[in-house]
């Protein structure tokens, strides 16, 4: 299975997976998407973890999957960690 990239990020380019089912995870679980052969794309985020939460509507999915999009890492397909969730090295506190 190929895939598309961007020209200048080096990231997915989602707008043009071809037909076919794909799977990509990272810390927080992973995603579901199908494209049909017309180029619509479903997302399935039940095993993604900032949408367990019941009170999110569909804005706030999509935000999540903007987020995933712009995370992926096209050589891997591992959604890297957000910001708020990378590890902190402690003692990059102490260096001048």
């Amino acid at each position: 299975m190929g895939y598309i990239r961007k020209g200048n990020q080096g990231e997915f380019d989602f707008e043009k997976l071809p037909e076919g089912i794909y799977f990509f995870s990272g810390k927080e679980g992973f995603v579901k998407v199908e494209v049909n052969k017309d180029g619509h794309q479903s997302w399935d985020l039940q095993n993604w973890f900032d949408s367990l939460d019941p009170d999110k509507d569909e804005v706030q999915h999509q935000k999540t999957i903007q987020d995933i999009k712009r995370r992926l890492n096209a050589d891997t397909g591992i959604i890297n960690p957000s910001e708020k969730h990378k590890k902190k090295n402690f003692l990059n506190l102490f260096k001048k």
